[in-house]
């Protein structure tokens, strides 16, 4: 979601200035006061005025937005995510073809009555890739495809990830590949 927003924010008795980050799953403040909520565990939510209401942890929350930010917050607040299957572009009248395996209890949710073994049938592509050899094996299965379309990329992340981000931009791009859309499969 990545929006935010300075604004006045009354907790009970408590009013302060604080810096408001709308993230996919929870909304921080930060500043005087300091919270997390994840959205989820927000209740009563309304706009009164110039204020996004909401109930959290037990405490009436108001945040002074302006009226059209406050709105604008509340439908996105409101509005579930995307599953994992739209964000990847899945669906049984786009269905999805697996180069190599994959075991993510997420990802195979995801494509869980979209995936065809059929390459003609093939919108987009997907490959786990945890090593540098297993993707160059990828992007080589991927160039025989008929029609090849979007290939996913799934690898892991982070500092101890055995295949860093920046080999997979780098041996993409070289094979003439162009990134066009990041999206997080896990937390893990």
């Amino acid at each position: 979601m990545g929006r935010e927003a300075q604004c006045l924010c009354q907790i009970g008795d408590e009013i302060a200035e604080v810096k408001t980050l709308l993230e996919s799953d929870a909304l921080l403040l930060r500043g005087a006061i300091k919270r997390r909520y994840a959205l989820t565990d927000l209740s009563r939510l309304r706009v009164e005025g110039e204020r996004l209401c909401f109930d959290a942890a037990g405490e009436p929350v108001a945040l002074t937005l302006g009226a059209k930010p406050a709105a604008s917050w509340l439908k996105k607040i409101a509005t579930p995510p995307p599953s994992l299957a739209e964000k990847l572009g899945l669906s049984p009248a786009h269905r999805g073809l697996v180069i190599g395996d994959i075991d993510e209890p997420a990802l195979l949710e995801a494509l869980h009555g979209t995936r065809t073994e059929l390459p003609a049938e093939a919108h987009i592509a997907l490959t786990v890739a945890g090593s540098e050899a297993r993707l160059q094996a990828a992007i080589a299965a991927h160039a025989r495809l008929p029609n090849a379309r979007h290939l996913w990329v799934i690898h892991p992340k982070g500092p101890k990830a055995s295949l860093k981000d920046a080999t997979v931009r780098r041996l993409m791009t070289a094979a003439g590949y162009v990134d066009s859309k990041t999206s997080a499969v896990s937390a893990e």
